[in-house]
């Protein structure tokens, strides 16, 4: 289907929402992200509290189908346990103050000290914190002001590369096709790691650094300059120049690290740690470490399917994997906060208990072993599905 670039499409219809972007309550970027393409899951999946999206969407065309009672029943359980609804979810004060700390100690480390032993342990924090500062406020997690989340996303994704690249693979991506590549709109997420399953598995064991290696880089610089800059669509998705200020923010990225960067062996020191932990962490909370793609009842069960809960009450893989330790919940909750998720969890597998749903909530061991079989026999564990 060709998209026109200036409509917005939702369950198969065609609206123009131009009038309502200065309205939408979430912010202007937060709309227009999902203009020119299918929206339907950003739709769905950023509206949780309550059903004005649907009345407002009438207004400017077609009445969207009735949801899926399924996600419904989970959205209420959601609704009931946070009874005051977007912004008691969002970041609390006491976590951004001590993300901020933290990225502050990773900028002097990385453009300050600029010694190879100081880049690996920015490439630490680069995991670890900037992560949860783009990835948080990429999906306007952080605050119901729309700058504060989008500055969250500059800096957080800054000594990687421009946030923009991130924000289209994760947020447009991603999230809407889960662990799917059978459609031309495909996750992005896990596509560039399909090589290793051409090698044997101590091939792939050696290939291990030069995966963390290239994973980064694949997420930033290529992404930058192959998919955003020559060829204009990044997973099938049409690059929007209009959205979130692209056109200056890569000028200005390229500029201060020009200018202001280390040397290349400090990049790589960088990129290697910053890779050594985001790669399995992030991999791991999606079931398998590349996609097997899957047929659903609805969007909700793909995104329970396609991903694992581990660890899930655990503080350390908490903090050690950017927040990613109940990843059921943020895929269909995106934008609500990390810390709301052990309650969500419970509601989730509750209805899902309910309805007969499997619902993968594990041990590290067991899912980084899980992840570590798919790795190196290149077949998902069962134990997961």
């Amino acid at each position: 289907m060709v998209y026109d670039p200036n409509l917005w499409y939702i369950h198969g219809n065609t609206y123009d929402l131009h009038e309502f972007v200065d309205k939408h309550p979430g912010g202007r970027m937060a709309l227009l992200t999902g203009r020119g393409r299918d929206c339907t899951a950003l739709f769905e999946s950023y509206h949780p509290w309550n059903d004005k999206h649907r009345k407002i969407l009438r207004a400017y065309g077609a009445a969207p189908p009735p949801p899926d009672p399924f996600y419904e029943e989970i959205k209420a359980g959601v609704r009931e346990a946070f009874p005051e609804g977007c912004g008691s979810t969002k970041m609390r004060t006491h976590a951004m103050i001590g993300l901020a700390a933290a990225w502050s100690l990773m900028m002097w480390l990385f453009f300050v000290v600029a010694t190879p032993l100081s880049s690996l342990l920015a490439g630490c924090l680069v995991a670890t914190v900037a992560t949860r500062l783009s990835h948080e406020g990429g999906h306007w997690q952080i605050s119901r002001k729309e700058w504060v989340n989008r500055l969250a996303l500059f800096l957080g994704f800054f000594i990687v590369g421009p946030s923009m690249c991130w924000y289209y693979q994760h947020v447009v991506s991603h999230h809407v096709s889960t662990n799917q590549d059978k459609d031309a709109e495909k996750d992005v997420d896990v596509e560039y790691i399909w090589i290793a399953d051409k090698f044997p598995g101590w091939l792939k064991v050696l290939s291990l650094p030069g995966i963390f290696i290239g994973t980064v880089i694949e997420i930033g610089v290529k992404r930058m300059i192959v998919d955003l800059l020559i060829r204009g669509h990044v997973g099938g998705h049409k690059v929007d120049y209009r959205l979130g200020g692209i056109l200056y923010e890569i000028p200005l990225w390229c500029f201060l690290h020009y200018m202001f960067g280390p040397s290349f062996l400090c990049y790589v020191c960088m990129w290697l740690t910053a890779g050594a932990i985001f790669v399995p962490c992030s991999q791991v909370a999606h079931v398998i470490l590349y996609p097997d793609s899957g047929e659903h009842e609805s969007w909700a069960k793909m995104q329970i399917a396609e991903s694992v809960d581990f660890a899930s009450e655990s503080d350390f893989w908490f903090h050690t994997a950017f927040g990613l330790t109940t990843q059921i919940e943020h895929h269909l909750f995106p934008g609500i906060g990390h810390h709301c998720y052990d309650t969500c969890r419970k509601i989730t597998r509750k209805v899902c208990e309910k309805h007969g749903v499997h619902h993968s909530d594990v041990s590290a061991s067991t899912a980084f072993g899980a992840l570590w079989t798919r790795l190196v026999a290149a077949t998902p564990a069962a134990l997961l599905m």
